[in-house]
């Protein structure tokens, strides 16, 4: 029986194999953790206020092992949009809109490096048992109180004047709910505002007050730093429940006040003529 003699360039191969494998190994391991912080600081100014990985259920189920849950096609479905998910009879979304309270989730605009980091930040903390993002910077939206809450809506309604003397948001803007004729229409419904630009840009954005019109508005009268928080954990609150506002509520109550008043005119002007012939 002959000897059989490996060639050296076969043996060459052998040996390259296993040292290429450990260092895809390798690679592998950072590639896998390279999204988490970012995945991490990402659902502290987006979904924090709403979710938890480990503590418990919030406004919206606890997301420890999400991703052993669900396929992750469906989350990434889901965090697209879930009302049209929940609106096209998917029987999971309609579980968890029963489970908790008629509550929608907004929409969530992520690039696909965002919604990879969130997925390793997720899977990290399964791994883990339970994540607790470190709050940086200042104070988060879903610290604040039931006091602090009402008192952002009543600031933002102007129940309750501006320290320094600004107009109250509602002179520009609407909200989902918000009084009887609902609030002004000369700049953007504030719905999903904090939804849309998360704890990262939201804070800035009460504190310079860069638009154009907000700027010329606020320049000498700036809101305080517990007006700024008071807010933004109001317009946090508000755009908790993804359901959208009714476009057509201004129009129907502004109608109808409307002919109230012209009647009551009406009223006063036949009245006076009543009391002109006597």
């Amino acid at each position: 029986m002959g000897t059989y003699v490996p060639s050296r360039r076969r043996t060459r191969a052998l040996a390259v194999t296993p040292v290429l494998s450990v260092l895809a190994l390798l690679a592998a391991v950072p590639a896998a953790a390279q999204g988490v912080p970012e995945g991490a600081k990402l659902f502290s100014e987006r979904c924090a206020s709403c979710h938890t990985v480990g503590q418990g259920d919030r406004v919206g189920p606890d997301l420890m092992g999400v991703l052993k849950r669900r396929e992750e096609s469906w989350v990434t479905s889901f965090l697209k949009s879930p009302g049209a998910m929940i609106d096209g009879g998917d029987p999971v979304a309609g579980e968890l809109i029963k489970k908790f309270n008629g509550v929608r989730m907004p929409d969530q605009q992520l690039s696909d490096d965002e919604r990879k980091g969130l997925f390793a930040f997720f899977r990290d903390c399964t791994e883990k048992g339970s994540c607790q993002p470190g709050a940086t910077g200042p104070k988060l939206a879903s610290d604040a109180t039931p006091e602090e809450l009402e008192h952002g809506r009543q600031l933002f309604e102007g129940q309750v004047a501006l320290a320094n003397g600004g107009p109250a948001c509602i002179g520009c803007h609407d909200v989902r709910g918000i009084g009887v004729v609902g609030g002004g229409t000369l700049a953007r419904d504030l719905t999903f505002s904090f939804a849309r630009l998360g704890e990262r840009k939201m804070t800035p954005a009460l504190k310079e007050m860069s638009f154009p019109l907000m700027k010329e508005l606020y320049e000498k009268a700036p809101l305080t730093e517990a007006e700024q928080f008071e807010l933004k954990a109001y317009l946090a609150n508000v755009s908790r429940d993804g359901t959208p506002p009714r476009k057509d509520r201004d129009f129907f109550y502004l109608g109808f006040v409307g002919l109230g008043v012209a009647l009551g005119f009406i009223g006063i002007v036949l009245g006076g003529r009543g009391r002109a012939k006597d």
